[in-house]
């Protein structure tokens, strides 16, 4: 790493500067970091941070001459001084303070290095000229890169970036991330962390300095972490630090509460996120966070304690009664929970009968539709499908059949309940619908202006009702209703494994089913070559990172869940997760791309990846329990 930093005040002296900047770029002592803690240097350092802080002080001198030396030497110092001069952005004396926060900002930085992988190197990418937000934005991806490829570049941001908020934001970020479960391998991170960090004081830098002894010692230092946090409290508290705020302090928290509680150190957990229940402000968006923050870390109590210090605002509030709700009955109360899930229920009901109907206008009865709707989705993400469904069905019993609100309630519940495998219930949800389309043209054109696909919903109700024969066991009543359900929608490769799954004995079934996989597997590769000629071309609307991903991702579900070529469909799904990693769907597929090429081992690790980004899926838990008892049967 370079640096170039030319404080206007010193611009007489611009030659003998810049031969210094010369002389000083020759040097690797002042790359960014990573260059490890040697002792035989411990002197050497100790007395350079002390000549660093007499230059500082020096920038407040009453001498001119005096100040422009200091500035100077400070310049020429560059990154070797970069963590006294932040601190001194807010000395108490102004002269110095400012001098030290014009030094800093005047740093031009080249954010990677040549050992960096290549993804780092373009995130990276002119990286010191963008805007905090983007700059977060890039911190985020760093993040995401698969196996901590931008640990090293993260940590580097944590120690140099000049905003502090940001350089919390990329401490954090490492944090947050899942620690390998290898020993050597967290040890390793351990070290390229301190390497990285030098001796830096800053705040983030103590918490990843403290992080990586966690990796070292494999446990987590409630102590340590309490004191770190107490600290920052205190900052708050008594406002010594105006870059400490209480969102800063409450999500270091949240990481050090996750941090204990993927340690099994539960107690400790819940002990540090009561403590600091005080920064979570009195608002319905900030509690409806939190108590969705607890529930995922498997923190009911804290909802709990919530409930009883917000008990007004969580009376008039829905998603916080549920919340309250869910972590009641996850303690074992499941009576008390399913009076607070009826009492959410009532919040802004629909009309009771038709005189009160009459009284409320359409347009605010459609915003009680979406209200509920909006409920129904989210207990639905949250796993709570039988909630989830009396929401539904609350929409769709109050609103006229052709409603807008009253086709998307029906459509989403029976998305929900084919997850579900409740073939029954979704054949007799959508069928009373698509018989009144049927004799309605207009209702079936506005529906059709919506997005609303009356091809898809029959092709459900015959694929659907295919499923219920095949679980009756009538594999013959149910292969002509398949047949029809793909004919109508022949993009849901779903459809088709369904097909496949079925009697392979008859072989005029089976060449039918070939023959469809061969077409379908032959368009999934066409379509991904395609792509890739497309955006190799730089075309004016060519297709974006997320379309070669799905495109990938098709293929490889349809061949791991059928039959060809395994080993390219597990290939074509890992380049999907590296167009989008941390995806889930993708994870699946990858998942079951490993389950087909018999590498139950991480068929099994990858799909536990997936459930972990989407726990309440079914499909996902299913095919997760179908990976572990093939592994379990076949491990000795």
């Amino acid at each position: 790493m370079r640096f170039c930093m030319i404080p206007t005040s010193a611009r007489p002296h611009l030659g003998v500067f810049l031969t210094s900047l010369v002389l000083l770029a020759l040097s690797p002592s002042v790359s960014l970091g990573e260059s490890g803690d040697d002792p035989s240097q411990t002197s050497q350092t100790e007395n350079s941070h002390a000549a660093v802080d007499r230059l500082i002080e020096q920038l407040g001198s009453e001498t001119y001459a005096t100040r422009v030396r200091a500035r100077e030497a400070l310049a020429r110092l560059g990154l070797q001084a970069f963590d006294e001069l932040h601190i001194a952005q807010y000395h108490p004396d102004n002269e110095i303070a400012m001098t030290a926060r014009h030094l800093v900002s005047s740093l031009l930085v080249s954010w990677s290095k040549p050992s960096d992988p290549d993804e780092v190197r373009e995130i990276l990418h002119e990286y010191g000229a963008q805007s905090v937000d983007e700059r977060r934005s890039r911190i985020v991806r760093l993040s995401e890169l698969p196996d901590r490829a931008g640990l090293r570049a993260l940590v580097r941001l944590t120690r140099f970036e000049t905003s502090l908020d940001l350089s919390r934001v990329a401490a954090l970020a490492i944090m947050q991330q899942n620690s390998s479960d290898v020993a050597d391998l967290r040890k390793q991170e351990a070290q390229q962390i301190r390497e990285g960090l030098g001796h830096s004081e800053r705040a983030a830098a103590t918490w990843l300095s403290a992080y990586a002894d966690d990796l070292q010692n494999g446990s987590y230092d409630a102590e340590r972490w309490s004191e770190l946090v107490g600290e920052q409290r205190r900052q708050l508290d008594t406002a010594s630090n105006q870059q400490t705020t209480r969102d800063s302090v409450l999500e270091l928290v949240r990481v050090c509460v996750r941090h204990a509680w993927l340690s099994d150190k539960f107690d400790d957990a819940l002990a540090l996120a009561k403590t600091n229940l005080d920064l979570i402000p009195p608002t319905t968006r900030d509690l409806t966070e939190a108590c969705r923050w607890a529930i995922e870390n498997g923190l009911h109590p804290i909802v709990i304690e919530l409930q009883k210090r917000h008990r007004q605002m969580f009376d008039a509030q829905p998603m916080l009664l549920y919340s309250a709700a869910e972590a009641i009955k996850a303690e074992g109360d499941h009576g008390q929970a399913q009076l607070l899930a009826d009492q959410a229920m009532e919040i802004r009901p629909f009309p009771s009968d038709a005189e009160e109907r009459e009284t409320i206008s359409p347009n605010e009865l459609e915003e009680i539709a979406q209200t509920h709707r909006e409920i129904a989705q989210e207990l639905q993400k949250r796993g709570l499908y039988e909630w989830a469904e009396r929401e539904y069905r609350a929409i769709i019993d109050h609103l006229e059949m052709d409603a807008s609100p009253s086709v998307s309630a029906r459509d989403l519940l029976a998305s929900m309940l084919a997850d579900l495998e409740r073939h029954h219930d979704v054949v007799e949800l959508l069928t009373p619908l698509i018989d009144r389309i049927e004799s309605d043209d207009q209702l079936k054109n506005r529906l059709n202006a919506l997005r609303f696909s009356y091809d898809d919903m029959r092709s459900d109700i015959q694929w659907h009702a295919g499923l219920l024969k095949v679980k009756q066991g009538d594999i013959e009543a149910a292969k002509p209703l398949l047949v029809k359900a793909f004919r109508l929608r022949p993009e849901n490769i779903d459809i088709l494994i369904s097909m496949f799954r079925l009697d392979q004995n008859d072989p005029n079934w089976s060449e039918t089913v070939d023959l469809l996989l061969t077409q379908n597997i032959q368009r999934a590769k066409q379509e991904i070559a395609s792509i890739e000629v497309m955006m190799k071309q730089q075309a004016r609307f060519q297709p974006r990172g997320y379309e070669l991903a799905q495109a990938l991702n098709q293929y490889a579900w349809l061949v791991s869940n059928t039959k060809g070529d395994y080993e390219q469909a597990l290939r074509f799904s890992q380049k999907s997760i590296e167009l989008l990693p941390n995806d889930s769907a993708l994870l699946d597929t990858c998942a079951r791309c490993y389950f087909a090429v018999g590498d139950y081992k991480n068929a099994v690790i990858t799909q536990r990846k997936a459930v972990r980004l989407t726990p309440h899926s079914p499909p996902m838990i299913r095919q997760l329990n179908e990976f572990e008892a093939k592994l379990a049967a076949e491990t000795p």
